[in-house]
């Protein structure tokens, strides 16, 4: 399996409704995060998104048992990219589209402007909806039980562009 990179917003809606256990099973020993992201995290935190704690728990530095590790940028081009995508997107999107770029990554946010800026790289992208959607198709839990996720977490402020993923299975 390719290696994910993940920002904030999918992390969030699976912490909103108690499942990150899901993304444990689907993408251990595949998932990667970034310092940014953490402290986007973090500010949710303070914000009262008590929820997103159990998110920081999980990433490995804190946890060595987690599922989710932090990548760093190791070069001068990851810096130039993230520079360069500092410009447009809030810092946990710019630094997981950058390492996506330079290490050929599957970016996995619903920022709809990294995910224009990931399609005109040619980024591989996936988002909360094609979690949800892999999941179902890897039988991991059913169409009607990946449905009340979905509608959980439009309740808890996932803007999707659907609220039902039948026409996708």
């Amino acid at each position: 399996m390719r290696d994910y990179i993940f920002d904030t917003t999918a992390l969030s809606n699976f912490a909103s409704t108690g499942r990150l256990d899901l993304l444990d099973t689907r993408y251990r020993g595949v998932a990667f995060t970034t310092v940014e992201v953490t402290g986007e995290l973090r500010r949710g935190v303070k914000a009262g998104y008590l929820y997103l704690e159990y998110v920081l728990q999980q990433i490995e530095p804190v946890d060595s048992e987690g599922w989710l590790r932090i990548l760093v940028p190791n070069s001068a081009a990851e810096h130039r990219l993230q520079s360069e995508f500092d410009q447009f997107l809030d810092p946990g999107e710019a630094s997981c589209l950058a390492l996506a770029i330079s290490r050929r990554m599957t970016l996995v946010t619903d920022d709809l402007a990294a995910r224009r800026l990931a399609e005109k790289r040619e980024v591989p992208l996936s988002g909360t909806l094609g979690i949800l959607i892999a999941l179902v198709r890897h039988n991991a839990f059913s169409l009607k039980e990946a449905n009340a996720m979905l509608a959980a977490m439009i309740q808890r402020r996932y803007r999707s562009p659907v609220d039902r993923l039948d026409e996708f299975i």
